[in-house]
């Protein structure tokens, strides 16, 4: 058995395909059915169900697969157990939601590939169910999610910053306020959001439910910027991070639409698993991420 055999079986996994893995790896179908096949010559037992074009682990697949991890895990630190930091390399595999992709991320991962340009940084957009899940599955090495604050016994979390969530709607948007007079009824504007599993999404909704306040419609959007044109159009209003809509706000193509609630305080935060191997690559994209928090915590009080 050779590491490779160890990396092609647990991209396999990743992907539940030989044909993924194979792409995703450089490899030739043949090679990664060959790799499998050594493993299970070895261990004397098949590690995947193979079902037409899925497969699925076995038992014995799912005994291997933490073995699996935890090898990988020291041959990572094997690897890098004489790097200089100008000799950092390996790769990273960062998930983020689009909202602090587009609007956080640039700045971090920009200084961060100056400083360690041998790095392989795979960037994935994702819910932030989904990039948690990621962290949990081992699939990513460190997540960026936009949640309450929570805890989980199996993370560590980093709160970056609060990030206010605002409603807007376009400069000739009649809607002015959210207020006692708009309770049990059905409002005009339609309601432009993001997918269900948004949290500040379920949190506003949940708001408009507890006082009976119906939108004539909800239109689902695949991305922030396609919200923000939408809003700007009139088409209707928008719960939405003050980050994507600052500048819109300031140039007055969006107006803010007031409304009074205690609702849950949104954060930025990154996470990774507590068991997770801190690789010379990845503490550093956490301390120039923690750098650039601080930064915007500044910003807000000028210091």
């Amino acid at each position: 058995m050779e590491i490779r055999h160890f990396i092609t079986f647990k991209k396999v996994i990743e992907t539940g395909s030989f044909t993924q893995a194979a792409e995703q790896l450089g490899y030739t179908q043949s090679t990664v059915t060959t790799h499998i096949q050594t493993l299970e010559e070895h261990l004397g037992a098949p590690l995947f169900d193979r079902m037409g074009r899925k497969v699925g682990l076995t038992d014995i697949g799912k005994k291997l697969l933490p073995y699996t991890k935890e090898i990988l895990d020291t041959y990572g630190k094997i690897e890098n157990i004489a790097c200089e930091e100008k000799d950092i390399r390996g790769t990273l595999r960062i998930a983020a939601p689009e909202s602090l992709t587009v609007y956080r991320l640039e700045a971090i991962v920009r200084e961060y590939r100056k400083k360690f340009p041998h790095v392989n940084i795979r960037l994935s957009n994702a819910t932030c169910g989904d990039n948690k899940k990621a962290i949990l599955d081992g699939s990513a090495d460190i997540a960026f999610v936009m949640l309450p604050q929570f805890e989980d016994s199996d993370l560590v979390i980093h709160p970056l910053k609060n990030e206010p969530i605002v409603l807007v709607g376009s400069p000739d948007c009649p809607l002015t306020s959210l207020d006692d007079s708009n309770e049990n009824q059905k409002l005009i504007e339609s309601l432009i959001t993001n997918e269900k599993e948004a949290s500040y999404r379920r949190i506003f909704e949940e708001f408009l439910r507890d006082r009976g306040i119906v939108p004539s419609n909800i239109m689902e959007l695949w991305s922030i910027e396609a919200i923000k044109r939408s809003v700007m159009s009139g088409l209707g209003i928008a719960y939405i991070p003050l980050m994507a809509v600052q500048d819109e706000i300031e140039e007055c193509k969006l107006k803010m639409i007031s409304f009074e609630a205690d609702l849950k305080q949104i954060y930025s935060q990154i996470l990774y698993h507590k068991n997770k191997w801190i690789s010379p690559a990845l503490s550093s994209f956490i301390d120039i991420t923690l750098k650039h928090a601080r930064d915007w915590s500044c910003e807000e009080t000028t210091c």
